[in-house]
């Protein structure tokens, strides 16, 4: 149970950075607070993503990326109509639709979850979105208390996912730590237990915590910035100074840029997703704070009209060789993910069970059968 709560906070973490609600979502005002869905402040949801979800109908409950809405981002309000230019949308506390004020119809493509619902209502977490926000703003004042170390500056941007991985590697080294400086000790007590009142700690559990606060959001920078662009191209008899309207039969470059945020070497694989396009270089490399680019071809056919071009991106954190993972992208993308993970699930395990073990943690508990009114009165005691 504690291990699918970990689950759980360490996803929405990562949702709440990347703009996408994973597994769970939550929303931060009130304007869903009112009958039928009764979510107040802080209250999470079970997040589905669309392609899950299916068709979106009305009375459905949404999150999509507003435009105008509060400066725009992610809002979570009910769909109650569909209409040729999108969706109509209104917190159920709300006595007029979004579209009444600047916020236009809502279009598929705004659209990152949808709220599930059993027999009719969205199932509510109470206040596991105070839970989050509050680790949220844990991680950014560790993030900044440590931007001032060399390499780690990019923390203070606000990176979630790689404050994490830090934390979790700072967890794996203190395990390693404890275990150098008090295995001996630790083992020595083992006939002491009459004499001593000790609580145990799982350190299977210990080792699960530091697996997914790292490989959750290594996965996630890996899968959500991948995908497909959509360019919608005008093939017109006249020449234009536009870049997206080309004279019929005729092609247009530009340079496709991939930039490298974080601290470990990425690479990006950036393919022709429809007929009309090419790619000089479909495979990018890029170091910590490098920018790779490849020129992109895009052509224009015989006939005129509207069309579209698509240019696909995957990428991928360089754990094991390039030539390795373009092999594995070319069996399918999710293949070269998992062999990714393993490999980080493997050193880190590996790491883990040679120096730490898979013994409980032992630590001393004095005051383990005191109530809690005498463990009160100790605290008060040393704040006098």
């Amino acid at each position: 149970m504690t291990a699918l709560l970990v689950v759980v906070i360490v996803a929405m973490l990562v949702g709440q950075q990347l703009g996408q609600p994973i597994v769970l979502g939550f929303v931060l005002t009130g304007s869903m607070n009112a009958e039928p869905a009764n979510m107040a402040p802080g209250d999470g949801f079970v997040a589905v993503p669309p392609s899950i979800a299916g068709d979106i109908e009305e009375g459905d409950v949404v999150t999509f990326e507003a435009r105008e809405l509060q400066g725009g981002g992610l809002t979570t309000h009910r769909v109650v109509d569909e209409t040729d230019e999108g969706y109509i949308t209104r917190g159920d506390a709300n006595p007029f639709t979004d579209q009444d004020g600047p916020e236009p119809p809502v279009q598929e493509s705004q659209i990152v979850a949808v709220a599930f619902e059993l027999n009719g209502e969205v199932i509510v977490i109470p206040r596991i979105g105070q839970v989050t926000l509050a680790l949220q703003a844990g991680f950014s004042a560790a993030a900044s208390a440590l931007s001032g170390i060399p390499g780690l500056d990019g923390l203070a941007e606000g990176n979630v996912g790689s404050s994490m991985v830090l934390v979790g590697l700072l967890l794996l080294a203190y395990s390693l730590v404890a275990e150098g400086v008090g295995g001996t000790s630790r083992r020595s007590d083992r006939g002491d237990r009459s004499r001593d009142r000790r609580s145990e700690m799982s350190s299977v559990l210990v080792l699960a915590v530091i697996l997914l606060l790292i490989t959750v959001p290594a996965t996630a920078s890996m899968v959500v910035p991948s995908g497909t662009d959509d360019i919608t191209i005008v093939s017109s008899q006249t020449p234009s100074s536009s870049p997206t309207v080309i004279e019929r039969g005729g092609s247009v470059e530009y340079s496709y840029n991939f930039t490298n945020d974080g601290i470990i070497p990425r690479i990006a694989t950036v393919n022709a997703a429809s007929t009309g396009v090419d790619v000089a270089n479909s495979s990018l490399i890029a170091n910590r704070g490098e920018t790779a680019s490849t020129t992109v071809t895009i052509h224009a056919p015989e006939e005129t009209g509207a069309y579209v071009r698509s240019v696909s991106e995957w990428q991928y954190v360089q754990f094991l060789p390039a030539p390795v993972i373009l092999s594995l992208h070319a069996v399918h993308p999710f293949v070269a993910v998992a062999a990714i993970n393993a490999v980080i699930v493997a050193v880190v395990t590996a790491v883990y069970v040679s120096a730490v073990g898979l013994s409980p943690f032992r630590f001393r508990d004095r005051e383990r059968e005191l109530s809690f009114s005498d463990r009160l009165r100790r605290i008060l005691r040393r704040w006098r």
